[in-house]
């Protein structure tokens, strides 16, 4: 595998905290990555900077060759839209828009919207029955799923995913991992931040953070069994 991220010595430093501090870590294309570390480590503030969300104070983030610590304005929008699939905690959908109306909201920045490709986002999230119900009619997984379809609409290198399990049941989370996992072996770059052990423990890798460092880097040495 070839590297697709490359984070340099990054600092983000707020005043007198240092959230990130000369971080290094390179990941591969295609790889699961899960971001752990007790609240304040920093996990947050390295996926912001990592989907060119934030900026670091010092450091360079290498995305597949362009420094993205360097772009503004039109350049760094681009990168969103063509580069990145986001998906939260909080699910952030428009309340008046139905499931694939949501999913084409995406589009509409990206291309032209395509009612087509956006039915077939949500059947591979498993809710193409569900396209013509509006965020209010939808369970908080099947919320999630409408997000992660959104997130896939215009087939982003990578998918990054911020506490993507933290408001769903047991059940619904191992549909949402279910999807990941169908996700990485098509080839997609996936990074998770979680505080969940059980999420942290189906990644093929798992970066730990501790008062803005690395504190650990392993591998899943049960992943794929």
């Amino acid at each position: 595998m070839s590297s697709l991220l490359e984070i340099k010595n990054v600092s983000k430093i707020y005043g007198d905290l240092h959230a990130l501090d000369k971080v290094d870590l390179t990941i591969d294309r295609g790889e699961w990555i899960a971001i752990m570390g007790p609240s304040g480590s920093g996990k947050s503030t390295m996926m912001n900077i990592i989907g060119g969300l934030d900026r670091p104070t010092s450091g360079q983030v290498i995305f597949d060759g362009q420094d993205i610590s360097k772009l503004s304005g039109r350049k760094i929008t681009e990168f969103h839209r063509d580069k990145i699939g986001l998906v939260f905690q909080q699910f952030h959908l428009i309340n008046y828009l139905n499931a694939v109306e949501n999913v084409m909201v995406a589009q509409y920045y990206h291309s032209m919207p395509d009612e087509k490709e956006a039915l077939e986002a949500l059947e591979r999230v498993g809710l193409q029955d569900r396209a013509k119900h509006l965020p209010s009619q939808l369970s908080g997984g099947e919320q999630q799923r409408v997000c992660i379809a959104r997130a896939l609409i215009n087939y982003p290198e990578i998918v990054l995913a911020d506490e993507p399990t933290g408001n769903l049941d047991e059940a619904n989370e191992n549909i949402v991992l279910d999807i990941f996992q169908q996700l990485h072996r098509e080839g997609t770059t996936l990074i998770v931040v979680t505080h969940d052990p059980e999420v942290g423990e189906v990644a093929q890798r798992t970066i730990t953070l501790e008062h803005g460092r690395i504190a650990r880097d392993e591998l899943n040495a049960n992943f794929g069994k």
